[in-house]
């Protein structure tokens, strides 16, 4: 019972109690006195047990929530719940707890990336420093050879040089700092770049790069663009063997845009294919790279609202730089 309803029950009880007895017995003395005064009694023990009642339930509710706490705390279940004083309540603190539950698991997730990302980069650069230290040691020791040691050291520096690189620019699009410059510009003139950029490593295997395909314009920042182009056709280059040539398709139709590069390697095992844009992750621990490149370039590509989607066969793998004309379309990372 309501505390509005209440308010107007008891009193008109007590009212029609007396009119009842005063229209039966119409007279003012101590009958009538005992009469109203036991009536009064009774109204008051009447009130006092439905008080009772809802402390009751109240406790019983309270008891309820407490255990219903406990059990999410523990758990990761909903119990059912009823629907009484405390239901909303107990509905918003569900709501609260899995969800401070899966920040806190989202937090630790992160903690232990992070510190694999750290032993990652510490390896990485201690290998580096590692090797140059030793050079140098053999530059001291054989000065007939300083030439070539010098040239070792060289392209030991360059690694470092090329993973600070990579790791400010994956910091940058981390933290969300990297303003787009978005212009207008020719996706095969694109291209061209990046197998200009990647002429020296075309050489090294004397490989080549064929271009297919119609050329269309987009509209996003050239600069990032590229960037991510280079990595994934690097990729394709290095996985691809000697003598072999890398195929780059241009497509466009009425929903995306799409740069499509094709490799000659050995391809890439289904279990693998989201495992490859994780950071630091080599299918081939003893590969030159850093395991960073395909994950950057996930990362650019994501920031112009378009994805990199994966095929593969035993024949080679296709990486395809896939651009939306219309925004906010439901992505998938592999194919």
């Amino acid at each position: 019972m309501t505390k509005a309803l209440e308010a107007f029950v008891f009193p008109l009880v007590f009212f029609f109690g007396s009119c009842v007895f005063m229209y039966f017995y119409p007279r003012l003395d101590w009958i009538a006195i005992l009469w109203f005064f036991a009536l009064t009694m009774v109204i008051g023990f009447a009130y006092c047990f439905l008080h009772k009642r809802e402390e009751k339930k109240l406790r019983e509710d309270i008891d309820q929530l407490i255990d219903l706490l406990h059990h999410l705390e523990e758990q990761d279940v909903r119990l059912p719940l009823k629907d009484d004083v405390f239901g909303v309540l107990k509905d918003e603190l569900w709501k609260i707890l899995v969800s401070q539950r899966q920040i806190r698991d989202e937090a630790v997730k992160a903690k232990e990336q992070l510190k694999r990302n750290m032993e990652d980069i510490t390896h990485q650069i201690k290998t580096a420093l590692t090797a140059v230290l030793l050079l140098l040691e053999l530059l001291k020791s054989d000065p007939v050879n300083a030439l070539e040691y010098q040239e070792h050291i060289y392209r030991e520096v360059e690694r470092l040089y090329e993973l600070s690189d990579l790791l400010l620019k994956l910091s940058s699009l981390d933290v969300g700092v990297v303003d787009l410059n978005k212009t207008s510009f020719s996706a095969k003139e694109l291209v061209i770049d990046a197998e200009l950029s990647l002429e020296y490593l075309m050489r090294q295997k004397a490989m080549s790069i064929e271009v297919s395909g119609d050329d269309f314009i987009l509209e996003a920042d050239r600069v990032w663009l590229l960037q991510a182009l280079i990595n994934v056709v690097k990729n394709a280059l290095e996985v691809s063997p000697q003598g072999s040539k890398v195929c780059i398709s241009l497509h466009r139709n009425a929903v995306f845009q799409s740069i499509k590069v094709r490799d000659s390697g050995p391809g890439i095992p289904r279990e693998e294919q989201r495992k490859i844009f994780e950071r630091f992750y080599k299918s081939d621990p003893q590969s030159p790279g850093f395991g960073i490149g395909l994950a950057l370039a996930q990362s650019i590509v994501r920031m112009h609202g378009g994805e990199i989607l994966v095929s593969s066969t035993g024949q080679g793998s296709e990486f395809e730089l896939r651009f939306y004309l219309q925004p906010n379309k439901e992505k998938r990372l592999v194919c």
